[in-house]
């Protein structure tokens, strides 16, 4: 199978999951792969041209689900692992500290995610998945720090990395068990520009998070 259609198969899995979430498991069709994948939307806005709700991977077949894709810019990622000799290998956010690579696949990823999210202001959010792995979610602290005053302490695993803002990565479904219903949490505004430099800020946001579990995974 090619990474297209490997990526194209996970935005309509997670587009099924998503809607399940939203609709506290009545329907799978609330949303869907937007248009091209979100690049009718890229090409129109070089233009000039708006494309509603067609920034990001996901949008919205049904109006039920439009409070969500207009609050969050969802980019859907899977595989990016290298062939090699022994088999597939697996990216990992440990590449941040010792990889020679000029820009991480986290970091690849999320810069995308970050600009789709910057031209519609909403509010960055990247699910991925490596290869032979569960899904994961990646939002900003800052918006973790307000899911918390809505939904109370994380009970999960989860794990902080520092890019040029502060992130939160955790295990998806974990994350759909937190937060049953977002749509009291949800603003059309994003929290925070995602390339607001935050270097004196890393440990109190790491601090001002409250855990009842390990903090890193590296399952």
């Amino acid at each position: 199978m090619s990474g297209k259609s490997k990526g194209g198969n996970f935005e309509r899995e997670i587009a099924k999951e998503l809607s399940l979430w939203w609709s506290d498991g009545e329907r799978e069709d609330i949303f869907y792969r937007s248009h091209s994948s979100g690049g009718r939307f890229t090409v129109r806005n070089k233009a000039g041209k708006d494309t509603a709700l067609q920034g990001g991977d996901i949008t919205a077949s049904d109006p039920k689900g439009e409070p969500l894709v207009k609050a969050w810019s969802i980019e859907i990622k899977t595989g990016y692992g290298k062939k090699t000799k022994a088999g597939m290998t697996r990216w990992d956010t440990l590449d941040l500290l010792d990889s020679q690579q000029k820009e991480t696949v986290i970091e690849k990823m999320w810069n995308q995610c970050c600009r789709d999210a910057e031209l519609t202001n909403r509010e960055p959010v990247l699910i991925f998945r490596r290869n032979g792995r569960r899904p994961c979610i990646m939002i900003q602290s800052s918006y973790i720090f307000k899911l918390q005053d809505y939904f109370g302490e994380i009970i999960i695993k989860f794990m902080v990395i520092k890019l040029e803002t502060s992130c939160i990565i955790m295990p998806l479904f974990e994350f759909f068990a937190w937060i049953p219903n977002i749509r009291a949490a949800l603003t059309p505004h994003r929290s925070e520009p995602c390339s607001k430099p935050q270097q004196s800020k890393t440990f109190n946001h790491t601090k001002k998070l409250i855990l009842r579990s390990p903090t890193v995974s590296t399952s």
